[in-house]
């Protein structure tokens, strides 16, 4: 029964009836996104609420974590107001916080709260809005630096302020955000920040994302770590690594937020060895896996520069490599890019993250995945982004984020079912997820959260660009994580037209951004004729045969649809997303394990390693049971571990399966990353972009070209006819 109710919520949501007899927004909202990109100094970069877009990693600056102390209270908020473009809307919501946004407000009667966290665990399932404060003391030596205050995660919408300024808000749940502090931190005081958030209940608006059904639990909150970081007036924002097999392109973003101009300014990028142990596996910090006393791989410097008081400025430097280790599933090569820049021979700062030398493509002669020029066909898990474990009353624990170790807990499940991709459920991946996914060799599918959009859903968000900036927030916190191989941007939704547009906007600004990971969606299976990935790099399904369509049993419904959708997409790796089924109450077990038994080999038997195949991924929906808030379901049992971490009967035979194609996890000890490189040239622009132009310029320069030659030919044949005609008479 609570699964024929979810599927009436997903008909209803598909029809447009969702928020049938409550009060549905179908208007979409004038508030504009706060990310877009704009030309600098050597560029073009990321820019939100007046900064660029930084790097979110450690890095080896002063830090304050924002993560004790907060107070919250529940709110009743305007939402019309809250919608509403800031230049409109704000006066009303300084008078709506009635001081809340002020230091000195009296907030003892609030209640204490963890951040991150959320305000709505489970099984508690109403939505709530409100306020966030919380106090703190900065060093004092922290006078005169420029400090960023960095947001790991806000659910739904966030306005923020600090000692009553006013800093700015973000939309969107599951990506960063930050703020320029500089100027309202008060050193050596006490400091009050204040946050109001609002997460209107699903399928009230039809502009947001996600507007409607998702089956996992909606936390609600300050769902991700807080916390403040000074640097030099001049630091670098962020450093990234466009990676190829035998060569690196690095582009790095710096800042000067003093009033004046600095001159003489070198900026030093280096590539060091990485080597991932036991002992460092779960630290964040990427200065850790460098092996001591180890020289650099190689190194670059750009000098006599000046940066512009509140200037940006970026720069970039290529490197090529002999005899590097690649980034794969088996040998999972990093490096560590470190980036020094100096003034007057003084460093001023330091910047410093991990990658990997890796190449994922679409063979172009065959519907097949390449990894570093080798096929490759991916057995699969979904994951979620809540605590699992210690279970409570044998359910899940819930709760986000999960650390590094409840992290670990569910990589070593996926590797003993020899699974070797993660699907983040339909959101962006948690960043501790994605450092031990690169770490221990593990592929990564992460999306944005489209999912059940429909004609109308699609038109208004894309018109208003917040999965646009979902992507971009996305693709610039993950550039560098190597792991992630796959960026997708919508879950079984329906329409043709609005979704294809869709698609290629989004397919589009992914290459501008990134152009390292393959685009995809998850269709549905049951419709394998769908044509809306033609923009796409990868054609992908969820496939339920035998559990939501196609009659009581997998086959032959699965292979039926596996060669309708090579029929539509002959030239595209099809990659399955999810198959699976929940634990049934009177079959238990056996069921679920019959489920994987009789619907797997109809997958595998068409992986693109074999010869004529054309299947990149199997993935079972899911790796552990997780929380959901769809009406008449507390907890979905799909999981091939119960939450106390047993194994369910499917997992040993899951295990096998995927056995068969995914080779044995590597050890967590390893060797250092070897090779040796030189800088071949430095360049005054953005390289991703170069790479953008290229792509643009060569189709316009070669239909010049045609047109031309063609010209040229129509004259010279005209020529030739006159000649003739000449002779003639």
């Amino acid at each position: 029964m609570p699964r024929l109710i979810a599927a009436l919520v997903v008909i209803a949501a598909e029809l447009g009836l969702a928020a049938c007899g409550t009060n549905v927004n179908s208007t979409a909202s004038a508030l504009q996104p706060t990310l877009g990109f704009q030309a600098v100094d050597g560029g073009r970069v990321a820019m939100q609420s007046g900064s660029p877009v930084p790097g979110f990693g450690r890095q080896p600056r002063p830090r304050l974590e924002l993560n004790s102390g907060w107070r919250f209270q529940a709110a009743d908020l305007n939402e019309e107001m809250t919608f509403a473009p800031r230049r409109q809307s704000l006066g009303g919501l300084v008078r709506e916080a009635a001081g809340r946004d002020k230091p000195g407000f009296d907030d003892g009667s609030w209640s204490a709260t963890a951040v991150p966290g959320s305000v709505n665990p489970p099984p508690r399932g109403h939505p709530i809005d409100g306020w966030y404060r919380t106090t703190f003391i900065v060093p004092a030596d922290w006078s005169g630096s420029a400090v960023s205050l960095k947001f790991g995660s806000v659910n739904y919408l966030a306005d923020v302020w600090l000692n009553g300024t006013y800093l700015g808000y973000h939309e969107g749940g599951w990506t960063p955000f930050a703020f320029d502090v500089s100027k309202s931190l008060v050193p050596d005081a006490t400091n009050t920040l204040a946050v109001r958030f609002i997460d209107p209940p699903r399928g009230t608006r039809l502009d947001i994302v996600p507007w409607g059904l998702a089956d996992s639990w909606d936390y609600a909150g300050i769902t991700g770590p807080v916390w403040l970081e000074a640097s030099d007036v001049l630091h670098v924002v962020r450093a990234d690594v466009v990676p190829h097999l035998d060569a690196a392109d690095v582009s790095v973003v710096v800042q000067n937020s003093s009033d004046v101009a600095i001159d003489n300014v070198a900026i030093i990028v280096e590539v060091l060895p990485a080597e991932v142990t036991e002992a460092n596996l779960l630290d964040p910090d990427p200065l850790n896996l460098i092996p001591p006393e180890r020289q650099p791989v190689a190194m670059f410097t750009v000098d006599k520069l000046s940066v512009a008081a509140h200037g940006v400025m970026q720069r970039g430097a290529s490197f090529e490599f002999h005899d590097a280790d690649h980034w794969n599933l088996a040998t999972p090569a990093l490096y560590v890019l470190g980036v020094i820049v100096a003034s007057q021979d003084l460093v001023r700062d330091n910047y410093y993250d991990s990658f990997g030398l890796r190449r994922i493509q679409v063979d172009p002669g065959a519907p097949r995945l390449l990894l570093n020029g080798q096929p490759v066909a991916f057995t699969g898990v979904a994951v979620h982004d809540e605590k699992v474990s210690p279970p409570v009353n044998g359910l899940p624990a819930g709760g986000t984020p999960p650390s590094a170790a409840d992290e670990l807990v569910q990589v070593r499940h996926a590797q003993a079912v020899n699974a070797d991709l993660l699907r983040t459920n339909h959101v962006p991946g948690n960043p501790a997820l994605l450092m031990l996914a690169d770490r221990i060799g593990l592929g990564v599918w992460e999306e944005i959260p489209l999912n059940h959009y429909t004609p109308e859903t699609f038109s208004l968000v894309m018109s208003r660009g917040i999965p646009q900036q979902m992507l971009a927030e996305m693709a610039l916190r993950d550039f560098n994580r190597p792991s992630v191989l796959f960026h997708g941007f919508a879950n079984e939704s329906t329409g043709v037209a609005e979704r294809v547009s869709a698609m290629q906007t989004l397919h589009d600004l992914d290459r501008k951004i990134d152009g390292t990971r393959l685009t995809g969606q998850a269709m549905y299976g049951s419709n394998p004729s769908d044509p809306t990935s033609s923009p796409l790099d990868v054609a992908g399904y969820t496939f339920y045969y035998g559990v939501f369509y196609g009659g009581l049993t997998p086959e032959p419904g699965t292979s039926q649809a596996l060669a309708l959708a090579h029929q539509t997409y002959p030239r595209k790796p099809i990659m399955v997303l999810e198959f699976g089924g929940w634990v049934w109450s009177g079959g238990g077990d056996r069921q679920q394990r019959e489920l994987f038994a009789n619907t797997y080999p109809a997958l595998v038997t068409h992986f693109d390693t074999f010869t004529g195949g054309y299947v990149g991924s199997a993935v079972w929906w899911s790796l552990e049971d997780y929380w959901t808030d769809v009406q008449g379901v507390t907890v979905e049992h799909f999981g091939l571990f119960r939450p106390e971490g047993t194994e369910r009967a499917v997992a040993p035979v899951a295990a096998a399966g995927f056995g068969v194609i995914t080779a044995p996890a590597p050890p967590v000890a390893g060797k250092p990353s070897r090779g040796s490189g030189v800088a071949t040239a430095a360049s005054e622009a953005n390289h991703v972009w170069l790479y953008v132009s290229y792509a643009l310029a060569v189709p316009v320069l070669l239909l010049v070209a045609i047109t031309v030659a063609l010209i040229w030919l129509r004259r010279r044949r005209l020529h030739v006819h006159l000649l003739e005609l000449k002779g003639a008479l």
